[in-house]
């Protein structure tokens, strides 16, 4: 009996391991986190009241900050989510974003990776968009790998050795540029070829 109880307790410990695991999994062309792409907006509701976001054309994004210690926003850490209309009544998630750390990919690469160890984790990558300020101070490219569905962006990344500031994921075939997304603190960006 007491075989089968201790085995039970590891077995229920080990769900919830693996449960806390999953809430920070970046899984390329399916979700991130609890996020779950053509998943309807109403799913959202988990995540709580947005923090802010931008609603046009039966389009809209949502997106939450993460909280400090003493319960201030951290606008360096992000969940962004992209929804449109896809039958007249519902909105459903077409593109996840974080810029979090702490959710990683089955590979173990997330915001704050080095590129080097992105292209080892994910050999499909390749750079498709560049956005510029117009001063030219400030610069975003975007890595995709459009079969598997995620792409990894880096923020001012001349540098020699880029490192990865946000992922995203969306639907495998399609394209993380093909959806008018916005970065804060980014107004003004324009594309420039890669």
């Amino acid at each position: 009996m007491k075989y089968i109880f201790l085995t039970a307790l590891l077995w229920v410990t080990g769900l919830g391991a693996y449960a806390q695991e999953a809430a920070w999994l970046i899984v390329p062309g399916k979700s991130i986190g609890q996020v779950t792409l053509e998943a309807p907006a109403q799913s959202l509701a988990v995540l709580g009241k947005p923090d802010g976001g931008d609603a046009a054309m039966m389009k809209a994004w949502r997106i939450w900050y993460s909280r400090k210690k003493d319960n201030s926003m951290d606008s360096s850490r992000m969940l962004a989510v992209f929804t449109a209309m896809r039958t007249q009544d519902t909105q459903y998630v077409k593109q996840i974003r974080v810029t979090s750390p702490r959710f990683r990919t089955p590979k173990g690469v997330g915001s704050g990776s080095s590129m080097k160890t992105i292209r080892k984790a994910y050999p499909g990558v390749r750079l498709v968009q560049v956005y510029e300020s117009a001063n030219k101070a400030r610069r975003i490219a975007v890595y995709e790998d459009a079969k598997q569905g995620i792409a990894f962006e880096t923020v001012n990344s001349r540098r020699r050795r880029p490192v990865c500031s946000m992922v995203v994921v969306f639907d495998p075939g399609e394209s993380a540029a093909a959806i008018l997304d916005f970065h804060t603190g980014f107004d003004m960006m324009n594309p420039v070829t890669p």
